[in-house]
C-alpha cells in the first residue's frame, strides 16, 4: 500500500500536464502511487499520459470516453486508490519539490485525518505577477489545531491544500458532488473538516496554482454556481443532523451578481430557507453574508430587488454600501438588530 495517493483529474491541459507531473514525480516523497483521470481530453493529453506512465510505473492512467467533469473524476479516483493518505492537485498546477513530505510527515506526526498547507502562490504567464496568496483570510499566522468554525470562515475551501486519511473520507462518504463549473470544492472540504472537531494548518512548502484563462474557476459565473453548490452542502448537513452553529451555511463570493428571474428566484428561495440557521449562529456570518440575505428575503420579485439594490448589485457594490452606511439595511446589520 503506498503512503499517498496523487489524484489528478486531467481535461485538455496538454500545455501544462508535463510540468504538473514532474513536479510530482520529482517529490523528495517517493512512496506514492499517482492516479491519473483523463476525463475524455482531445487534444494531446492521452500521448503524454502515455508518455508519463511508460516512464514511472507509479502512474495509472484512468481513460474516460466522454468528459464528466472534476467531481466525477475524483470521486472515481477515491473508489481506486489504495493509499494511506489522499492528495487532489490540478492538472494546470504544480508542487514544490518538498510538498508531499512536509504534508505526509505532519499527517503521521498529528495523527490528523484532514492536514492543511497554508502556503500557495498564484501563478501567471508573467512571473512578475506571481502572489503569495496562501495566508489571504487565514488570521492564524502559527501552525496549529483549529475547529471547523474557524477553518470554514477564514480558509481557502480547495482540496489541493488538503492531505486526506483516505479511510476517513470513505467511513464518513465525502465525496465530491456532481457539478460541472469548479465549485464542488467547498462542499468537500467543508463537509470533512466539519465531521471532525479540529484539522491541522500549517505554512509549508508551495502549492502554484496556475492563473489562465478559461479555467472554471475564473468563469463570470462561479459565484452563483457556488450557490448551487452551497444547497446542496445545506441539504447534506442537515441529513446529517449537524447544527446551524457547527459549520457556516453560506458565505458571498467576489462577483455574486443577480441579472435575471431564474437566478433571483432561486437565491431567494435558497436565502429564505437559510435564514433561520443564520439567526440561530450569527457569529458566524460576516455583514456582507448577511446583507445578501437581508436583500433577498426582503424583496418579493427582481424587479423590486434592483431597484433597491442597484442594477447589479455585488460584492464590491455592497462593501461600498457597507463602508459608507448609505442603505438603512446596512445599519440595520450593523448594530446587531439582525440578530433579533
Amino acid at each position: 500500500m503506498p503512503s499517498i495517493s496523487v489524484v489528478v483529474p486531467v481535461y485538455n491541459t496538454d500545455k501544462w500536464l508535463d510540468r504538473c507531473l514532474d513536479s510530482v514525480r520529482s517529490q523528495s516523497f517517493q512512496d506514492l502511487e499517482i492516479i491519473c483521470v483523463d476525463d475524455g481530453s482531445v487534444d494531446d493529453t492521452p500521448a503524454i499520459l502515455r508518455k508519463h506512465a511508460s516512464q514511472d510505473s507509479r502512474i495509472r492512467v484512468v481513460t474516460l470516453t466522454e468528459n464528466h467533469g472534476v467531481p466525477y473524476a475524483r470521486n472515481l479516483a477515491i473508489d481506486q486508490a489504495t493509499g494511506k493518505y489522499l492528495y487532489f492537485m490540478d492538472s494546470d498546477d504544480w508542487i514544490d519539490p518538498d510538498y508531499l513530505e512536509e504534508m505526509f510527515v505532519r499527517a503521521e506526526r498529528t495523527g490528523q485525518d484532514v492536514v492543511i498547507n497554508g502556503n500557495w502562490y498564484l501563478e501567471y504567464d508573467d512571473p512578475s505577477k506571481r502572489r503569495h496568496c496562501g495566508r489571504f483570510g487565514f488570521v492564524h499566522e502559527e501552525a496549529g489545531y483549529y475547529n471547523p468554525v474557524v477553518v470554514q470562515s477564514s480558509f481557502f475551501p480547495v482540496v489541493w491544500s488538503r492531505l486526506y486519511r483516505l479511510n476517513y473520507l470513505k467511513a464518513n462518504d465525502i465525496r465530491s458532488p456532481l457539478l460541472k463549473g469548479g465549485v464542488e470544492d467547498n462542499y468537500f472540504t467543508s463537509l470533512a473538516e466539519i465531521l471532525q472537531d479540529k484539522s491541522y494548518i500549517f505554512n509549508g512548502p508551495f502549492y502554484h496554482y496556475y492563473q489562465r484563462e478559461g479555467s472554471l474557476v475564473r468563469q463570470k459565473d462561479a459565484a452563483f454556481r457556488h450557490f448551487q453548490n452551497f444547497r446542496i452542502f445545506l441539504d447534506e448537513l442537515r441529513r446529517r443532523g449537524i447544527p446551524p452553529e457547527a459549520a457556516k451555511r453560506f458565505y458571498v463570493l467576489k462577483d455574486l451578481a443577480v441579472r435575471d428571474e431564474e437566478r433571483f428566484n432561486f437565491l431567494r428561495r435558497f436565502f429564505i430557507d437559510v435564514e433561520p440557521d443564520v439567526l440561530a449562529a450569527p457569529q458566524l456570518y460576516w455583514p456582507i453574508d448577511v446583507f445578501f440575505m437581508k436583500a433577498f428575503v426582503s424583496s418579493p420579485d427582481l424587479e423590486t430587488f434592483l431597484s433597491r439594490f442597484g442594477a447589479v448589485p455585488n460584492e464590491k457594490f455592497v462593501v461600498k454600501l457597507i463602508r459608507e452606511k448609505r442603505h438603512p439595511l446596512v445599519t440595520d446589520i450593523l448594530n446587531g438588530s439582525w440578530w433579533i
